[in-house]
C-alpha cells in the first residue's frame, strides 16, 4: 500500500523545508515552490515548480501530488516579507504583491487541494505569523511602521483556516495553523538575533524544526479531534 501524498508550499527553504523534511517520514511529499532547494531532495520528496497566485500550476501540483499517492497533507508555507515602512509610505505594488502570496495564495492551494482531500479527510496546516496576531512584525512597534501589509496577510490566514475548518469539517478534513514568532532564518536578519533573544521569555530565536515538529503534529492522527485552532510556536512572546 502507498504511503499518502503531501503538498508543502514554500518547502524549498526555512520553515517550508524543515516541514518538507519531516513529513517525508510518513508521505511521499511534493515540495511545491518556485526555486529548487539548495540541498538534496530527502528521500520520498519531489521537487514541483509552483507559484502560488497561479491556479493552473497549483493545480497541476495537487495533481502531481495525487500520483504520488492519496493526498493527505497539505501545508501552506509560502510566504515574502518586506523592510518596514509606515502605513502612510505603503506603496500599493507592495501591499498587493505580500496579500497575493501571502494570503491569496493560501486561499489558491486550499481551493485546489480541498476537492481531492475528502473522504476519508486530512489535514491543512497554514502557516500564520505572531504579526497576524499582533499587528506587529516585530517585538515592538518602531519609526519604521508594523509592516501593516504582512500582518494583514497573516490575520487573514488565520481567519481562513477558521472558516475551511468549519466549511471541510462535513468531509473529515481538518484545518488548523501554526502562528511562528521569531524563528532564525532568512526572514530576520542575523545582526539582530541576539537583542531579540535577550527579549524572548525562552532565551532564544526558535528553529524551523521546531514548527516542522508543530506542523507534523497537526498533520497527524495524534492531532484527529483537533480542527481550527492556531498553534502558537513563540517562545513565550505571545500568550493567549
Amino acid at each position: 500500500m502507498s504511503r499518502p501524498s503531501a503538498i508543502v508550499t514554500g518547502g524549498a527553504s526555512n520553515i517550508g523545508w524543515a516541514v518538507a523534511r519531516h513529513l517525508s517520514a510518513t508521505h511521499q511529499v511534493c515540495v511545491a515552490d518556485i526555486a529548487e532547494p539548495a540541498d538534496p531532495l530527502p528521500a520520498g520528496c519531489e521537487y514541483i515548480r509552483c507559484d502560488v497566485t497561479d491556479p493552473a500550476q497549483v493545480q497541476a501540483a495537487v495533481q502531481a501530488a495525487q500520483r504520488r499517492g492519496p493526498l493527505q497533507s497539505v501545508v501552506h508555507s509560502a510566504a515574502i516579507t518586506q523592510p518596514a515602512v509606515p502605513i502612510m509610505s505603503l506603496a500599493m505594488a507592495d501591499w498587493r504583491r505580500v496579500i497575493d502570496i501571502n494570503l491569496t495564495g493560501a486561499f489558491v492551494v486550499c481551493q485546489a487541494a480541498a476537492p481531492a482531500m475528502q473522504r476519508p479527510g486530512g489535514a491543512i496546516v497554514l502557516i500564520s505569523s505572531r504579526a497576524g496576531k499582533t499587528g506587529v512584525a516585530a517585538l515592538n512597534v518602531s519609526e519604521q511602521g508594523t509592516k501593516a501589509h504582512y500582518c494583514a496577510s497573516k490575520a487573514g490566514v488565520i481567519s481562513l483556516a477558521k472558516s475551511l475548518a468549519l466549511e471541510l469539517a462535513r468531509e473529515g478534513v481538518r484545518v488548523n495553523a501554526v502562528a511562528p514568532g521569531s524563528i532564525e532564518g532568512a526572514m530576520i536578519p542575523r545582526e539582530q538575533w541576539s537583542a531579540l533573544a535577550s527579549r524572548i521569555p525562552l532565551g532564544r530565536l526558535g528553529h524551523a524544526d521546531e514548527v516542522a515538529k508543530a506542523v507534523r503534529f497537526l498533520c497527524s492522527s495524534d492531532a484527529d479531534y483537533i480542527t481550527g485552532h492556531v498553534l502558537d510556536v513563540n517562545g513565550g512572546t505571545l500568550m493567549d
